[in-house]
């Protein structure tokens, strides 16, 4: 597992784009029994006053969970492309049932950085790359696809150049988790298979589709955190493959 690298086509898309598929990372098997996890935990109940895409917070921390991530090429690809980064101890459950929709889709599907919650208090909750596994077939727009905006994360680099990291802490816009400053290129809805594996720059802009299927999208999204991040949060955010070794030559 430890030769596990992408092609160098693969790391293309991921400099040029922000992020980038790689097919079949994750074993079927597997896949099945994280959506039975899942299954059986939306079974008992969905609380009433839930909001939002992630559910199943007791089966974060969960083997059936973790080792999507680390006992599977994913860790291996982002071992490659990364480094040294934080243990990968959970995983975000992100569900999207399906929704009755009438006219045409909207155009704003929620596109946002990670990590904005508690800029009131200062603090900027940044990483170095999302990675999600999917674990429900998706082989059309809006079943909930995850959404991403090719380029922007080059777009924020210069952004945060010209106007200086903390500019994410004094733009009051930054609160809606971007900034009215950057304009959005055309979204693309990333289509793909259970098992497929999906990794997006921190600074690529993204959100987590309309699901107008009939059926629920399943997938993790796991936050790998570069070990020297923490000591200078503002650094990536100006040289955004810092803590990309992989990507450096």
């Amino acid at each position: 597992m430890s030769r596990v690298k992408l092609s160098f086509q693969q790391k293309q898309e991921l400099i040029t784009n922000g992020f980038v598929k790689i097919p079949g990372v994750v074993p079927k098997v597997m896949v099945k029994e994280a959506r039975k996890a899942i299954n059986h935990s939306i079974g008992k109940g969905i609380p009433a006053d839930h909001k939002g895409a992630n559910y199943c917070d007791e089966l974060m921390g969960e083997r059936v969970i973790t080792d999507l991530f680390n006992h599977t090429p994913a860790k291996a690809i982002c071992d490659s492309l990364i480094g040294h980064y934080h243990p990968v101890g959970g995983g975000q459950i992100a569900l999207r049932f399906p929704t009755y929709f009438e006219g045409d889709p909207p155009k704003d599907l929620g596109a946002h950085l990670d990590g904005m919650l508690q800029l009131h208090e200062g603090i900027v909750h940044n990483f170095t790359a999302l990675v999600g596994v999917l674990l429900s077939d998706q082989p059309e727009p809006y079943a909930g696809n995850f959404t991403v905006y090719p380029g922007t994360h080059r777009l924020y680099e210069s952004y945060f150049r010209e106007k200086g990291p903390d500019v994410i802490l004094e733009e009051e816009a930054f609160k809606y988790a971007r900034s009215p400053n950057v304009p959005l290129p055309d979204p693309v809805q990333i289509i793909g298979e259970a098992g497929d594996l999906v990794i997006a720059h921190y600074q690529t802009i993204h959100a987590g589709g309309l699901n107008i299927s009939d059926s629920i999208r399943y997938s993790i999204y796991f936050r790998v955190d570069h070990v020297d991040r923490h000591k200078d949060w503002r650094a990536p955010l100006t040289n955004m493959w810092l803590h990309w070794p992989g990507l450096q030559s």
